[in-house]
């Protein structure tokens, strides 16, 4: 009976393991696939990618492993740090107001996801962006 509970011990936890690499490896994949969207300036494919690392959080969460979201944030967060503002203008773009846009971001931060350097870099792009509009 020891033995038993010794092995599915150790499969409960190399299941664990296997769980967060292949979230971290996703939340990798996910941030390449971010920086090559944004740098190609392609915003519907852009949102619809947040769209999906939201989702994936959502479940990851959900699921109650924090190894995973831990290593699947890391694994974002200097391209979510690095895109915050195009993304930010592209939501307002979409009709989105610039506080709700920036808000998204502020909740980020206080998440883990992103740092305080992404916020005020989306406030000045959201602040540019109004600028632009009253322009017109």
């Amino acid at each position: 009976m020891k033995k038993l509970f010794l092995i599915l011990t150790a499969i409960v936890a190399l299941t664990s393991c296997q769980n967060s690499v292949n979230y971290k490896a996703e939340g990798e994949r996910m941030a390449n696939r971010l920086d090559q969207l944004c740098e190609q300036q392609d915003g519907d494919a852009v949102l619809a990618l947040q769209d999906s690392i939201k989702a994936m959080e959502t479940e990851i969460i959900a699921a109650g492993d924090s190894a995973a979201i831990a290593d699947f944030r890391d694994a974002l967060k200097e391209s979510r740090e690095r895109n915050a503002p195009y993304i930010t203008t592209l939501k307002i773009d979409k009709g989105v107001s610039g506080d709700e846009a920036v808000n998204e971001v502020v909740e980020d931060a206080l998440n883990g996801n992103v740092d305080i350097h992404a916020v005020s870099k989306s406030v000045d792009a959201a602040l540019e962006q109004a600028a632009k509009k009253n322009k017109k």
